[in-house]
């Protein structure tokens, strides 16, 4: 009798919708790794349309394509696709976004050398638009293990730049996470789903981070985290996001910190939030004074929401809460006033500065 399959080392996951040029040289980009023992599932969500290698031109028996019959949405479609999985461990890629070269080959050497923690971190770059994909090699690789609550402490410090799903997991730890992506709020892409994993992932003992750029994050008009400005939802999504983090929190081995760990959440949201108000403002081409008036009178109540909504997981009163939160709503009122000018500069003098936006995540 035969014997069973050998399973890969590693799956990567690529939801996608109707982006065929794009997910092409996403594809390409997983194909070309220097290391080669992995599965890709490709999970189209796009129903009009039945995906196939034929269809793309690839025919790499590494790459199978699942069609769904209806749509999942971006949370559903991730956590679809997860199931699937036979890989040691697994990942999600956009499907606009791309790898170096390496990153597989030096994320299996770190592993291994590890022992095989639950999770491990690559940082990452921002491809502009218009910029070419130019595949490089990293020679220079600084390399972390953390505990959970370590991990948590270098993340909101702004010592880690990461995006949670674009890590690599143990398969059979991420599964037993209850719902590992959770949807925050209906909408057609996961709002602060991706936080919420990893805030997860600080309850991990061992918890891996590679400090170079090997995962290539797309940065374009059309792509959801820049042209998505549904405003309630980012409210929806992340008051929910802090009263979910606060549960984490509280596990014992995070509940040291958790003051300082849920003021790092809220945080998280209102810059969010305040970019995302800003850009409300600029996509109806309000780039002067009522724009920012308006982004203002959001942002300040916005502010009021999640500081008590702090004040009542953390269980403090006071006015100390609210200073804690002023010089917070201080810095986001400057990233509102700087986004509307990059904007009105660009309106007027286009050769003059090219866009460029903070990293809020996927």
């Amino acid at each position: 009798m035969p014997g069973p399959e050998r399973r890969p080392f590693f799956t990567i996951a690529v939801p996608t919708y109707d982006r065929h040029d794009l997910l092409r040289e996403t594809l390409h980009a997983i194909l070309a790794q220097t290391f080669t023992d992995f599965e890709v599932i490709v999970g189209n969500d796009y129903t009009a349309e039945l995906l196939t290698g034929e269809v793309l031109g690839i025919s790499d028996p590494r790459v199978r394509f699942v069609n769904h019959p209806q749509n999942l949405r971006e949370v559903g479609n991730m956590n679809a696709l997860l199931a699937l999985a036979q890989g040691r461990y697994f990942t999600w890629l956009f499907d606009d976004d791309l790898y170096e070269p390496d990153f597989l080959f030096r994320a299996h050497d770190n592993l291994t050398r590890t022992g095989y923690p639950p999770a491990l971190f690559p940082s990452y770059r921002v491809l502009w638009e218009l910029e070419p994909f130019r595949p490089a090699s990293i020679s220079f690789c600084p390399e972390s293990l953390f505990s959970g609550p370590e991990f948590l402490k270098s993340y909101f410090s702004g010592r880690l730049k990461i995006v949670s799903t674009s890590g690599l997991f143990e398969t059979s730890v991420l599964r037993e996470v209850a719902t590992p992506l959770e949807e925050l709020c209906p909408s057609a892409i996961g709002l602060y789903s991706e936080f919420l994993l990893l805030m997860r992932c600080a309850l991990f003992e061992r918890i891996g981070f590679m400090d170079a750029p090997f995962v290539l994050m797309r940065a374009h008009t059309g792509s959801w985290s820049e042209s998505n400005t549904e405003l309630n939802k980012y409210q929806e999504a992340g008051q929910r996001l802090v009263h979910r983090s606060a549960q984490v929190f509280r596990a014992p081995a995070l509940s040291d910190d958790f003051r300082e760990n849920l003021l790092g959440i809220c945080r998280l949201h209102l810059y969010t939030y305040a970019y995302k108000t800003a850009k409300f403002e600029i996509a109806r081409g309000n780039f002067g004074p009522i724009g920012a008036y308006r982004s203002m009178a959001r942002l300040a109540r916005e502010h009021v929401i999640i500081r008590r909504t702090y004040a009542d997981e953390a269980d403090t009163r006071g006015f100390a809460t609210y200073l804690l939160f002023l010089p917070i709503q201080m810095k986001h009122a400057m990233l509102i006033l700087g986004t509307l000018a990059v904007h009105w500069v660009r309106k007027f003098h286009p050769n003059f500065l090219k866009l460029r936006h903070p990293d809020i995540g996927v």
